[in-house]
């Protein structure tokens, strides 16, 4: 493991832990075992790591997302790219709870969220714009659309986080998918 993946780590298990806010540069330098001047020698600031540590961690569930190329069914597609984000957020609830903590931290503006969707799951803003241009998905601003299903997944797999027992029944799982799946359809004429 590299330093600079070593520090990452730490981080990510502090502010778990901790919070964001209370923890300290000098906290997860110590806890990793190396200078603070390592620690920003790897990244410039507190907010740098934490932008790297969420780039790779968005990146991290882009790739656990892998489009169904036998599929033009833009439900199915949908409907799977949801299921493996589900799944990575139950295989992964430390980095699941770190988003948590991103998405209500006031100094994390949404507009850096997209900026970062857009770099790593740059395929799931194609594919919206490909089904809204042949009307199978709602016409609606790209911003909402994807404010709309980041929103919902962290509610979901948070739910899903402290009651894996939803996440094991068809009806959770499916009533979620069909909460996305209405907020995304054309509505009718």
């Amino acid at each position: 493991m590299t330093k600079q993946q070593n520090i990452l780590d730490t981080a990510l298990s502090l502010f778990v832990r901790n919070g964001i806010q209370a923890t300290s540069t000098a906290s997860i330098a110590k806890q990793a075992n190396v200078a603070t001047g390592t620690l920003f020698h790897h990244f410039a600031s507190k907010q740098a790591l934490i932008i790297t540590l969420y780039s790779n961690i968005k990146t991290e569930l882009g790739q656990a997302m892998q489009p169904q190329h036998h599929h033009d069914d833009i439900q199915a597609q949908v409907r799977h790219f949801w299921q493996q984000a589900l799944q990575w957020a139950q295989d992964n609830p430390d980095k699941l709870q770190f988003m948590q903590q991103i998405a209500h931290d006031p100094a994390f503006e949404i507009s850096l969220h997209q900026e970062l969707m857009a770099v790593s799951m740059g395929f799931m803003i194609d594919q919206v714009k490909q089904a809204q241009a042949r009307q199978h998905l709602a016409p609606l601003p790209l911003e909402l659309v994807l404010n709309f299903c980041h929103s919902h997944f962290l509610a979901t797999a948070n739910l899903f986080a402290e009651r894996p027992d939803f996440a094991c029944q068809p009806d959770y799982q499916e009533g979620a998918f069909q909460i996305l799946w209405r907020g995304l359809a054309p509505t009718a004429p």
